[in-house]
């Protein structure tokens, strides 16, 4: 439990890193998080995050924070961002279709996918995003999106959860967990959490 928690933790916006003590049972929470949110919102992030994803609720007061100006972190984000522009996702066709435009590296790029049968709308969104990446990043791995779900408390969260695979020998290779506020648009949340799952692992290939 302790590493999924780690994961979805170390996602969320405002955090850079964290550590979790304890060995069955998580006993405290450290995290290390920049200085663009508040910290109160950033422990309510947190416990969401355990309730409702691990039916594990934590005591606030456990859950401690430091907050810094930079790091490694936000400049990869940032190199990332500056290169990968999401302009606009929308789907159709009674939500059987999505629609994606974007731009990387100055490239504009408009692509639509279809639904796979059986497919959700969420991972149809996931799927077009990641697709757009694997086709026109010179990136060595496969990403593939294996879940999107959102957890709703005082603020709804979408919590993007994806797998890198070598094509090679289609081995998993690593699997990479993005989180973000839904803010009334679902289908952005959706990409912007796919986006900020990957973001660290592709900013050198773009």
């Amino acid at each position: 439990m302790n590493t999924e928690i780690k994961k979805l933790i170390q996602e969320l916006e405002g955090v850079v890193s964290c550590n979790l003590t304890g060995a069955d049972q998580i006993d405290e929470i450290h995290i290390i998080a920049d200085k663009k949110r508040d910290p109160k919102r950033i422990v309510r992030d947190v416990e969401t995050v355990c309730l409702v994803h691990k039916d594990f609720k934590i005591d606030h007061k456990k859950i401690s924070i430091a907050r810094i100006d930079s790091n490694f972190a936000e400049t990869a984000d940032t190199f990332s961002s500056e290169r990968i522009e999401l302009v606009s996702i929308y789907t159709e066709n009674n939500r059987s279709r999505c629609n994606v435009e974007m731009k990387i590296n100055g490239q504009e790029i408009k692509e639509s996918f279809e639904a796979q049968i059986g497919e959700s709308i969420e991972k149809l969104i996931g799927r077009s995003v990641l697709t757009i990446l694997n086709k026109y990043l010179d990136f060595k791995l496969q990403l593939i999106v294996d879940d999107i779900f959102t957890i709703k408390g005082k603020e709804e969260l979408v919590i993007a959860e994806i797998s890198m695979y070598n094509p090679e020998n289609n081995l998993k290779q690593e699997k990479l967990v993005g989180a973000v506020h839904v803010n009334n648009n679902i289908s952005l949340a959706i990409a912007k959490a796919c986006l900020k799952a990957v973001n660290r692992k592709i900013c050198y290939f773009i």
